[in-house]
């Protein structure tokens, strides 16, 4: 079997979708961030600038645009680096193979968040915390079984968890003001 070929700057190789989804987080976080920008600051009501409507979209919209550019440039470098290698090199993690379960994973994690935790019984840091938990221990199960530090993995995803779950909860009810469930 062939050598993977290393990723620009170490870590896993581009995969050459990363071009395209780079390219499509970029462009659909300008437009939030542009929208955010053109939208009536309300100056004339006496609304403070940091109240302003637009301004945590146009936030969120200006880190989408920079995490679309950071791997639009990944998959670019990744492109690069494969024109030069050898046909089936630089395969991928799973060899060229996809893993359509992560994305049922994911889908079934943050659809079991909204529609079943969020709102519906357990406090807000309870769900956060059951979310972030289970995500980091199911994404990481596969590997951490085999290397052998699955209590590891678990004591690691525990304490992540915990302060995700703990700064959400302060950032919301405490910063912004938001009245949790």
């Amino acid at each position: 079997m062939p050598a993977e070929q290393p990723a620009p700057g170490g870590g896993r190789p581009a995969e050459p979708a990363d071009f395209i989804f780079g390219l499509f987080w970029a462009v659909l976080g300008a437009s939030i961030a542009w929208g955010s920008w053109t939208m009536d600051r309300l100056e004339r009501q006496g609304v403070e600038p940091y109240a302003v409507p637009g301004l945590v979209p146009g936030l969120l919209g200006l880190i989408l645009l920079v995490f679309g550019v950071v791997l639009a440039l990944r998959g670019w470098q990744g492109r690069m680096a494969r024109a030069d290698a050898p046909p089936d090199e630089g395969a991928g993690d799973a060899g060229g193979k996809a893993e359509p379960w992560r994305t049922g994973l994911a889908l079934l994690l943050v659809l079991g968040f909204v529609l079943g935790l969020l709102g519906q019984g357990p406090p807000f840091w309870a769900a956060a915390f059951a979310f972030v938990f289970l995500a980091i221990a199911l994404f990481e199960f596969p590997e951490r079984r085999a290397n052998g530090t699955l209590l590891k993995g678990l004591a690691l995803a525990f304490v992540v968890a915990a302060c995700a779950a703990a700064a959400a909860t302060f950032v919301f009810q405490d910063v912004f003001l938001v009245r949790l469930p």
